[in-house]
């Protein structure tokens, strides 16, 4: 793995951090009405972020200093179609994660060409590069085969919403991923279908789509990283570009970076995946990435 040099000071990443979601790019080859980076329905310009040039993320990324066993998670939108994901990931120093809906131009030739696949080997519970079925966007009889082939020499897999509307769909997909002997998990649906909420939250109230309270402190041990740059508290935050609320950018000699209690004014308007009880990175039930105090009205 290539060792690039970086003339921006190093960050030691608390040790209690369990995530860091690297948003290389908001943008996406495929057009899901339920698509989680809009949960909220009004971040309109959710697509309209500047992107770091890749030779700004692989000087950033590699000033971080991770917790052990912590990986760094490209995801978006689809990073795929990040002009420079190739590059950075021949010149990153850290293991990563990769969470993608898999274009088509992603082939088993692309990462070959790589000097190195040293960042995709990581003892983890569960595959590191983990490619997602959206229903009534691709298709799983051509995805499974793709997976199959990278299979031989990437740890990867496939993943579904376990909705309740469709189980036999899901069913199907099993069967063909045991079929192809391609790993295939089933991820919580974070909604509500018929009446009945799919997901545990820790704070039921959090995720109404609108503020609720202004007066919370929370804590959180994720450090979501948008296109360009900028850190957030949450993806609540990240979503909305509330540029006010960041912790600094990555790219900011300055920058240091501590989990603490913080305030807000936007309860109500959380994203599920911050408030949900979910695993953390070593797959133990139980966990909740944030930590809110309710103080007096």
């Amino acid at each position: 793995m290539i060792q690039s040099a970086t003339k921006l000071p190093k960050i030691v990443l608390p040790r209690d951090t369990d995530y860091i979601g690297v948003y290389l790019t908001n943008r996406c080859f495929l057009t899901c009405a339920y698509c989680i980076t809009n949960y909220n329905q009004q971040f309109i310009n959710i697509k309209g972020f500047r992107e770091l040039e890749p030779s700004e993320w692989i000087e950033a990324l590699n000033r971080l200093e991770l917790p052990p066993g912590i990986p760094l998670t490209f995801q978006g939108g689809e990073p795929f179609i990040y002009k420079g994901i190739w590059e950075i990931l021949d010149n990153i120093r850290h293991k990563v994660d990769i969470l993608t809906a898999l274009p088509p131009a992603v082939t088993a030739d692309k990462f070959k060409q790589l000097k190195s696949l040293d960042w995709n080997k990581r003892d983890a519970p569960y595959p590191t590069i983990r490619v997602s079925f959206h229903k009534d966007q691709n298709d799983y009889k051509q995805l499974i085969p793709r997976v199959k082939e990278l299979q031989e020499f990437l740890k990867i897999g496939v993943f579904h919403i376990d909705h309740p509307a469709y189980p036999d769909t899901i069913h199907e997909i099993r069967e063909y991923a045991k079929k192809h002997g391609v790993e295939f998990r089933t991820k919580v649906f974070l909604g509500e279908y018929q009446g009945k909420v799919y997901a545990r939250y820790r704070y039921p109230d959090a995720c109404g789509h609108k503020p609720i309270r202004g007066n919370v402190k929370c804590r959180n041990t994720v450090f979501p990283i948008g296109p360009n740059g900028m850190i957030y508290k949450c993806h609540s935050d990240l979503y909305a570009q509330r540029a006010d609320q960041a912790l600094g950018n990555i790219t900011d000699p300055n920058l240091k970076l501590e989990n603490k209690y913080r305030d807000c004014a936007y309860y109500g308007t959380c994203i599920p995946c911050d408030v949900k009880i979910k695993t953390n990175h070593l797959q133990m039930d139980g966990y909740t990435s944030v930590d809110i105090i309710f103080e007096e009205d």
